[in-house]
C-alpha cells in the first residue's frame, strides 16, 4: 500500500512498452534540463509538454502534476548517490586515511554529472516546493546520512556518544556544499584549486580529533 504522503506524487502509472518509457524518459530529461535554468516554482506541467514536444496529455498520463515528475528524479538521484556511496565504501580499506576517504567521495559524487550538476541542485530546492516533497526528502536522506556514518567506520572514527546525528548532518551538510560548488565551477580554469579546498573542508569536517581541538581552544 502506499504512503498517505507519497500517494500525491507518486506516477499515475508505469511505462511497459518501449515507446511509453522513451516518452517518460524525455518528460524527465526536459524537466531537468529546465531545473538547469529555471527556479522549480516558474515551470508548469505546460511548460514541460512544451519544451518536451508532446501533448499534455501525454505528461498526465504518467504524472498527476510536476511534484510527481520532480519526485521521479529526486528518487533516481538518491539511488545513484547511494550506489555512489556504497562503491566508496567498498573501495576503501579499513584504517585508510580521511584524505583518502574524502577524496574518493569527492570523486565519485563531484565528478559525476548524473549525480551532480546545476538542474539536479535545482531539483533538490524544488523538493521543498510542497509540504509532500519536503517530508518525503526528509525521509529518504536519512538513508544519506546512514551512509556517512558508514563511512566514518572504515578510517577507526567513532563520535562520542550521543553526538553521531549532529555530527553526520554536519558533515552532510558540509558535503553538499562543497558538491553544489564543484557543480557550480564544473568548467572552471580553478577547478582543480577548488577540488583542493572542498577536500580540505571536507577532512576537517570528518576528522573528529581536529574538531574536538578547535572547540577546546
Amino acid at each position: 500500500m502506499k504512503s498517505t504522503l507519497a500517494a500525491g506524487v507518486e506516477p499515475r502509472k508505469k511505462a511497459k512498452q518501449r515507446r511509453s518509457k522513451v516518452r517518460v524518459e524525455l518528460i524527465l530529461d526536459t524537466t531537468l534540463d529546465m531545473l538547469s535554468v529555471l527556479p522549480a516554482d516558474k515551470i508548469t506541467t505546460n511548460a514541460i509538454a512544451q519544451n518536451a514536444g508532446v501533448s499534455i496529455g501525454s505528461v498526465y498520463q504518467f504524472f498527476p502534476n510536476k511534484e510527481a515528475i520532480f519526485y521521479e528524479l529526486f528518487k533516481r538521484w538518491l539511488a545513484q548517490t547511494i550506489a555512489a556511496l556504497d562503491d566508496v565504501k567498498d573501495s576503501l580499506k579499513a584504517g585508510d586515511p580521511v584524505e583518502e576517504c574524502v577524496s574518493a567521495i569527492l570523486v565519485a559524487l563531484g565528478d559525476d554529472t548524473q549525480i551532480n550538476s546545476p538542474g539536479r541542485w535545482q531539483l533538490r530546492r524544488a523538493m521543498g516546493s510542497s509540504r509532500s516533497l519536503a517530508e518525503l526528502e526528509e525521509k529518504h536522506l536519512r538513508e544519506i546520512i546512514q551512509r556517512i556514518v558508514g563511512l566514518q567506520s572504515v578510517f577507526g572514527c567513532k563520535a562520542s556518544p550521543g553526538l553521531e546525528t549532529e555530527l553526520a548532518l554536519l558533515q552532510n551538510q558540509v558535503t553538499v556544499a562543497c558538491l553544489q560548488m564543484l557543480a557550480l565551477t564544473e568548467n572552471s580554469p580553478n577547478r582543480a584549486r577548488i577540488f583542493n579546498w572542498c577536500k580540505r573542508l571536507l577532512t576537517v569536517s570528518f576528522d573528529f580529533d581536529c574538531l574536538d581541538d578547535v572547540r577546546e581552544s
